[in-house]
């Protein structure tokens, strides 16, 4: 599920997801599959990986770069 709601809990959402995406800032770029590869197990399905990336494109937080996720100051 995307969002929290009385059926989907909050940890389940992918706004929760998308903080993992976020915890690792202390790269300033990193390859989309590379970074997969290490949340992996963090997320059930590649689908959640992909919606948690749109939300913090479309939010702002991060860019795409050549494949590379570059983290928005």
């Amino acid at each position: 599920m995307l969002f929290p709601s009385k059926f989907t809990n909050y940890e389940a959402s992918v706004i929760n997801k998308a903080i993992l995406i976020l915890e690792c800032r202390d790269k300033k770029r990193v390859n989309v599959n590379t970074l997969y590869k290490e949340l992996e197990k963090k997320y059930k399905t590649i689908d959640e990986y992909i919606y948690s990336l749109n939300l913090l494109f479309v939010l702002g937080f991060i860019e795409l770069d050549n494949e590379e996720i570059v983290y928005v100051s």
